[in-house]
C-alpha cells in the first residue's frame, strides 16, 4: 500500500469520512481483485424510510450503461449485422439530421467514442411505448450540428442513443430487448434493469439531491427514471455485483458462463484508443474512458441521474475492478476520493498531478466572458491570476435553473485550467479556439458551451 493510501487504514474508514464530508446518505461498493469479490454497503437507501443500503441493493448506474450499449452493438459487429465504419443511414435510412452532410458521414465508431459533432445533451420524452427511441431519433433533425464528425470530441449522449436505434433497426427488436438477449443473459447479470417495474421488488435506493446547491441538506429526488429513449445512454439500474461480473467479462477473453459472447479481438478493439477525450480522461475508445497510470491502462466510466452518482474502474493488467454507486446528486466527490484510494491500496496506482502555470491578467481576460449552452451558463471572470466561473444548471427533465456556488481554476497551460476546491477539485476545464486564437467554447464536464 502507498504512502497516499495509508490515510485511511480501510475503505470502511475512507467511505464513511467521505460520506460525512459530503453528506451521502448511502453508498455500495465492490471491489473484485485476482477474483476475489468483496462487497460493502453503507448508510440508507432512502432519508424517508431510513431502510440501510444492503450489497445488493440497486442503484441508477446512470452512464456507464454507455459501456453495456457498446458492448451491444460490438457483438452485432461479431454477428456481422453492422459496421463501425459504415454510415448509419445504410441502417437508418429516414434518419434526418440539421447537417446534411454530416449525416451521409456519421457513423457507429463515432457515437460511441463521442465524436458525432451532433448536440448530445437531448432529453425530451417520447414516452414509454417500444417506440420511444424511435420518435426521439426521428426528432433528431432539430439538434444542431456543434462540429463536423471525428473534428472534437465533447460528450454526447445523442451520440449513444443514435447507436441504439441502430440496433433496433437491424435486430427488429426493442433496445431493451436486444441488450436482455445478447448481454445480460449471457453474462447472467440477473440484477440489471431498464425499468422501474422490475427494480421495484428488489432492494433498491432512490435518489437525493440538496435542497440548496453547495449546502449540505438533501431531499428525495422525486423524478425517478430517465425517459425511455435515454436508456442506450443512461438508463441501466444495477448493482455492484452486476458490475464486477461486467468488469471481469472485460478483463477477459469474451467468453461468459461457456459462452463467447464477444470475440476476443472485439473486447480489445473496445480497449483501443479512437480519440483524445479533453480534460474528461487520457483518451476514448469504444465506449471506455482509458487513462494511463505509468503504462498501466485504466477503463472506466461515471453516470450521473437524477439523485445519484456512480463510478466504475476496471484495470485489466492488476486484475483489479471498483464499482462505487451512491444515492447522492453530489456523490461523484465520494466516487473520486474512494477510487483514488482504491487505486493505491490494491494496484499501487497513483495519478500524476497536473502542474501548475502563471498567466497574467491579460492572458486570462481574452477567456473572460458569458457562456452558454442549453443546460448550463457560466460567467468567467478574472481573479488574482486565476479565472472564477459563477455556473448556472438547468435541468434537461424540469428546466429548473439552479446556481451552483462560484469556482477558481489554475492555469495548467494557455487553455487548460483545474478547479482548485469543493465537490469538483482537480477536474479540468478547458477553452476552444477560433482560427485568429478567440475563445469560441468552453468545455466543462465534457460539454461545450458557446462563448456569447
Amino acid at each position: 500500500m502507498s504512502e497516499a493510501a495509508t490515510q485511511f487504514d480501510s475503505i470502511d474508514a475512507v467511505v464513511r469520512n467521505q460520506m460525512e464530508r459530503w453528506t451521502v446518505p448511502g453508498v455500495a461498493v465492490g471491489i473484485l481483485h485476482d477474483g476475489q469479490v468483496m462487497t460493502h454497503a453503507y448508510g440508507v437507501a432512502s432519508l424517508e424510510t431510513g431502510v440501510p443500503v444492503r450489497p445488493e441493493t440497486l442503484f441508477q448506474i446512470g452512464s456507464i450503461s454507455k459501456v453495456f450499449c457498446a458492448t451491444l452493438v460490438m457483438a452485432l459487429v461479431d454477428e456481422g449485422t453492422v459496421d463501425l465504419d459504415t454510415p448509419i443511414i445504410s441502417y437508418l435510412p429516414e434518419l434526418r439530421l440539421a447537417d446534411v452532410e454530416a449525416r451521409g458521414r456519421i457513423t457507429l465508431r463515432h457515437c460511441l467514442s463521442h465524436t458525432s459533432g451532433i448536440y448530445g445533451d437531448y432529453f425530451e420524452d417520447f414516452g414509454w411505448g417500444d417506440d420511444a427511441l424511435a420518435k426521439a431519433v426521428a426528432s433528431f433533425d432539430s439538434l444542431r450540428q456543434i462540429m463536423a464528425p471525428n473534428e472534437c470530441w465533447f460528450y454526447n449522449n445523442a451520440g449513444f442513443n443514435l447507436a441504439g436505434r441502430v440496433v433496433e433497426a437491424v435486430t427488429g427488436q426493442t433496445f431493451e430487448q436486444a441488450m436482455r438477449e445478447r448481454v445480460f443473459e449471457p453474462l447472467h447479470l440477473a440484477h440489471s434493469f431498464y425499468f422501474a417495474h422490475e427494480a421495484i421488488v428488489h432492494s433498491v435506493a432512490v435518489g437525493h439531491t440538496q435542497v440548496t446547491p453547495g449546502e449540505d441538506e438533501h431531499e428525495l429526488a422525486t423524478k425517478y427514471p430517465l425517459p425511455r429513449c435515454v436508456n442506450p445512454a443512461g438508463g441501466i439500474i444495477a448493482n455492484v455485483e452486476d458490475l464486477l461480473t461486467f468488469a471481469a467479462f472485460h478483463m477477459g477473453d469474451g467468453t461468459a458462463n461457456g459462452k463467447q459472447v464477444l470475440a476476443p479481438e472485439s473486447v480489445r478493439a473496445m480497449r483501443e484508443p479512437q480519440v483524445k477525450a479533453a480534460n474528461w480522461a487520457d483518451e476514448w475508445g469504444i465506449g471506455w474512458d482509458i487513462r494511463w497510470f505509468d503504462g498501466v491502462q485504466m477503463l472506466s466510466h461515471g453516470g450521473s441521474t437524477n439523485g445519484f452518482q456512480a463510478q466504475l474502474h476496471v484495470v485489466p493488467d492488476k486484475s483489479f475492478a471498483i464499482a462505487i454507486l451512491t444515492n447522492s446528486g453530489r456523490g461523484s466527490a465520494l466516487n473520486g476520493t474512494v477510487g483514488r484510494w482504491a487505486l493505491e491500496a490494491y494496484c499501487g496506482l497513483a495519478a500524476h498531478a497536473a502542474e501548475r502555470v502563471t498567466l497574467s491578467d491579460e492572458q486570462l481576460a481574452t477567456l473572460a466572458g458569458e457562456y452558454r449552452q442549453p443546460q448550463a451558463e457560466f460567467s468567467v471572470s478574472v481573479e488574482r491570476n486565476a479565472l472564477w466561473v459563477k455556473p448556472v444548471s438547468i435541468s434537461p427533465l424540469s428546466g429548473k435553473r439552479t446556481e451552483p456556488p462560484a469556482y477558481v481554476m489554475d492555469p495548467i497551460s494557455v487553455r487548460e485550467f483545474v478547479i482548485r476546491e469543493g465537490e469538483a477539485a482537480g477536474r479540468r476545464v478547458d477553452f476552444l479556439t477560433d482560427d485568429d486564437g478567440n475563445p469560441r467554447f468552453i468545455r466543462v464536464h465534457g460539454r461545450l458551451a458557446d462563448r456569447a
